[in-house]
């Protein structure tokens, strides 16, 4: 429903014309006596559109339309009056009157010109509005476009171009708009033939468009990737009008593209050779991708088949179990599992396993996989040396132990323990080795196991009086010998105790420390 507001110093028109609109149903009418009460009216409240007669006693119909075009320029204002000068008329629609209504003649006519013209003006305002929000909305686009908006005639002449066409060409909006330069100018040689195609296409074919990357030249001879979008604008009657369309430098778009192409074959390189095995599992344990696989089979060949397929018999759960553990607990886990090459040979692998994203749409595990079979070799031959070395150790008549460079013994034969007296459940480790040596000896046992840790004394066998744990005195032989680590230096000393106490040649004689 429109809101009007309706003024004039005749109350019996107001009343009539009021009468008269609402009985349509299509208006509410507000009435005022006069113009000053009338723009009290319209500054507090609301209306579609203002009705006003032109001779009233404060101010004319003319002077309140100056007020509102200056205050309220979109509110619709017609003025129903029964003046009919010439002169009036003229100077209503210079102001900016949108009717001019006469009074007098057929009421019925005389009304329902008047309704008429009171819709009309109320709709061309309500167009003139939103075309003026869509020229602003066109308009602060094309003014903030981040890339080039263009229209061009069928001969191929700028009529339309906006947005960052300097920053993008090097050349001034000017120069295209006057001809000077053209696009197809700046095109770099290798792309002109199939921008020309596309260009045609979309020149002679109605209703089509062309989607298209070329390269241009700036004006300062630097080179442009341009991504290119052109489509035809037909008239009513199917004609080719013109052509528009967008251009977007993408120059970074495309470097980035290229490298990551370059960076995607490097890594799939260095992926591809990885002294390592790399796959990517679904939550089942099927093989999305893997990096290499022994011969007879392909990589692509083991792509959808069940990793725990290729385990060692015995070992087909565990896998399983593993993944169940880290879908459901997100948690990084390492295990080792043996797969079989054929009927004798059996490889051993040492797994990593975490989630990753795949492909963006759901999670995988990441399993990186290292060949541990000579390690595994390694540790049962080891195993196999240690219980032999043990066995030697046990059964040898002398007795052995290890010593730290601080003289702080960090391992005893079974041997030492029979040669000293000591309890087999009471542990020497941590104990200090010169404990065991009288106290005559100790100066000179010191003294040798100094210059042996400095590479300045040879091992060769010393006699020492030694003490068990009762405290009794013996005659005993150590040899002490120094080990290095892998670097050459001496990291520990090997001492072997031999009883001699039984000899007849007669107890050794208190030593002395030669200079």
């Amino acid at each position: 429903m429109i809101s009007v507001l309706y003024v004039d110093d005749e109350p019996a028109i107001l009343d009539t014309c009021r009468q008269i609109l609402e009985r349509t149903g299509r208006f509410r009418v507000e009435t005022v006596a006069s113009a000053h009460e009338a723009l009290e009216r319209i500054r507090a409240g609301k209306f579609d559109a203002v009705i006003a007669d032109y001779q009233m006693e404060d101010i004319t119909g003319l002077d309140l339309l100056r007020i509102i075009r200056n205050d309220f320029p979109d509110l619709p204002f017609i003025i129903f009056t029964g003046k009919g000068r010439e002169d009036v008329v003229i100077e209503a629609f210079e102001q900016g009157v949108d009717f001019y209504v006469q009074k007098g003649g057929d009421a019925k006519s005389q009304y329902a010109e008047l309704a008429h013209k009171i819709e009309v003006a109320v709709e061309n305002r309500q167009v003139k509005k939103k075309l003026a929000r869509s020229e602003e909305r066109f308009r602060n686009f094309v003014e903030n476009f981040e890339g080039i908006a263009f229209q061009i005639d069928s001969a191929g002449r700028f009529i339309l171009l906006e947005g960052t066409v300097e920053e993008t060409t090097g050349y001034p909006r000017k120069e295209f708009i006057s001809g000077y330069i053209t696009l197809e100018s700046i095109i770099h040689d290798e792309d002109k033939e199939k921008f020309d195609q596309d260009l045609r296409h979309v020149a002679t074919v109605p209703d089509t468009h062309a989607d298209c990357l070329f390269r241009i030249i700036r004006k300062d001879g630097r080179i442009r990737w341009l991504h290119g979008i052109f489509h035809n604008i037909c008239t009513r009657k199917l004609d080719l009008g013109h052509i528009q369309g967008t251009l977007n430098d993408i120059t970074y778009l495309k470097s980035a593209q290229d490298e990551l192409v370059r960076t995607e074959q490097k890594w799939r390189s260095i992926i591809t050779r990885a002294p390592v095995i790399i796959s990517v599992l679904d939550r089942k344990g099927g093989f999305l991708f893997i990096n290499k696989s022994h011969p007879p089979r392909k990589p692509a060949d083991l792509i959808g088949t069940d990793a725990g397929a290729y385990l060692a018999p015995g070992q087909e759960n565990l896998l399983k179990n593993v993944l169940d553990r880290v879908f459901s607990t997100g948690e990084t886990i390492r295990f080792e599992s043996a797969v079989p090459l054929g009927v004798t040979v059996t490889e051993w692998l040492a797994h990593q396993i975490r989630l990753i994203e795949w492909d963006g749409l759901h999670e995988a595990a990441l399993v990186v996989s290292t060949v541990i079979t000579e390690r595994k070799w390694l540790e049962q031959n080891l195993r196999d040396s240690e219980e032999q070395y043990r066995a030697i150790v046990a059964a040898s008549g002398d007795g052995i132990t290890l010593l730290d460079t601080a003289g702080m013994i960090t391992f005893g034969s079974p041997r030492v323990y029979d040669i000293f007296a000591i309890p087999c459940e009471q542990s020497i480790i941590g104990t200090q080795a010169l404990d065991f040596i009288d106290k005559s000896f100790q100066q000179v046992a010191a003294w040798r196991m100094k210059n042996i840790l400095e590479g300045d004394l040879d091992a060769e066998p010393y006699e020492y009086l030694l003490i068990k744990q009762d405290g009794t005195r013996f005659r005993g032989e150590l040899v002490t010998t120094p080990l290095r680590d892998s670097s050459g230096t001496i990291s520990n000393l090997l001492v072997l105790i031999r009883d001699i106490s039984r000899r007849k040649s007669p107890p050794p004689a208190h030593p002395g420390i030669q200079d």
